[in-house]
């Protein structure tokens, strides 16, 4: 077990060479937000921009991208549907296509809300449940020929890292063994224990006593990359851990784990494995916390104050090497 220091997020930041440029530096395309929640996608968006992605893009729904785009111009739109219509998931889709084909990293679930469009959604990017099936049938496939018609899945057409975060996880927890469906150590799953103690039938505090060994077990068990999002939060890969060396009880506000989904989101892109990724959104995001509650208080930290203060954060690490 290894445990996050100054030292250790230093040697793991990304180093930006002269002459980059923003695809060079490395796209994210993050699926998030919904009517109901829109400030998940801006908190994600902004996280992953502060945290050095080169370009971010945002898949959300149609309705939500007039108040986006006012409040970050920097992000490219992919217009979702507004609608759970099951065919209108595989038009959502088809209309990811393109920015999956730039970006190194995909973040899905912050704010998209635990319904019917994301259940049709998320089957149809992962070809699993009875529901990618039922979103063909309303693509156009009869009944009859839905049973032996293929369904694509994100993984045949992206090879980059998926972190599952939010209501992602939730419509994970409700596809079967889906463990043994997805390729080892594609995802990188962030759940805290509640979302944890949904993916596996087990009691809340088993999360909350020991997240340590709550995601190396995990890890091990479901071959992905695993954060559990509890006090002295750590990520495991199976192999190796790394806990948390703070555990600032701000971070318990509504967004804070959209920032920490979008920054692992930006580290993946800018070519970090899934545990170092992990490590520096962890490790960043606790220090930001820290110096936040010392001008806010520990009740007064909102999720949104997080993305500025870690782009801070780690400016801060870069000038005292």
């Amino acid at each position: 077990m290894i445990t996050i220091s100054d030292d250790l997020l230093r040697s793991l930041l990304p180093v930006r060479e002269v002459g980059a440029h923003k695809w060079g530096v490395g796209g994210v395309l993050i699926v998030a937000g919904s009517p109901i929640y829109p400030g998940a996608a801006w908190i994600a968006s902004r996280s992953a921009g502060r945290n050095g992605a080169g370009i971010v893009y945002l898949a959300t729904p149609r309705s939500v991208i007039g108040i986006m785009a006012a409040a970050m111009p920097e992000v490219a739109y992919v217009p979702l549907p507004d609608s759970d219509a099951p065919g209108a998931a595989n038009r959502a889709v088809a209309r990811m296509h393109d920015a999956l084909a730039k970006v190194k990293a995909l973040v899905i679930g912050p704010g998209l809300g635990d319904d019917d469009s994301t259940d049709y959604l998320l089957s149809a990017m992962f070809g699993l449940g009875d529901r990618a099936h039922r979103s063909l049938q309303g693509f156009g496939f009869g009944a009859e020929s839905m049973e032996t018609q293929h369904v694509d899945s994100i993984f045949d057409n992206f090879d980059g890292q998926i972190v599952l975060d939010a209501d992602g996880l939730n419509w994970l927890a409700k596809q079967e063994n889906w463990w043994e469906r997805i390729p080892p150590y594609r995802l990188v799953l962030t759940p805290h224990p509640g979302e944890a103690a949904r993916l596996t039938g087990e009691d809340t505090q088993v999360f909350v006593a020991d997240p340590t060994a709550a995601a190396e077990r995990l890890a091990r068990q479901w071959q992905q990359t695993v954060v559990i999002k509890s006090g002295f939060t750590a990520v495991s890969d199976g192999e190796t851990t790394i806990v948390a060396d703070q555990a600032p009880t701000s971070l318990a506000t509504a967004g804070s784990g959209d920032c920490f989904a979008g920054a692992i989101g930006a580290y993946l892109a800018q070519g970090c494995s899934p545990l170092d990724a992990a490590t520096l959104a962890i490790g960043l995001g606790s220090r930001a916390a820290v110096a936040l509650e010392a001008i806010w208080g520990i009740g007064g930290v909102l999720a949104s104050d997080l993305p500025d203060m870690m782009a801070q954060t780690t400016r801060q690490l870069i000038t005292q090497r």
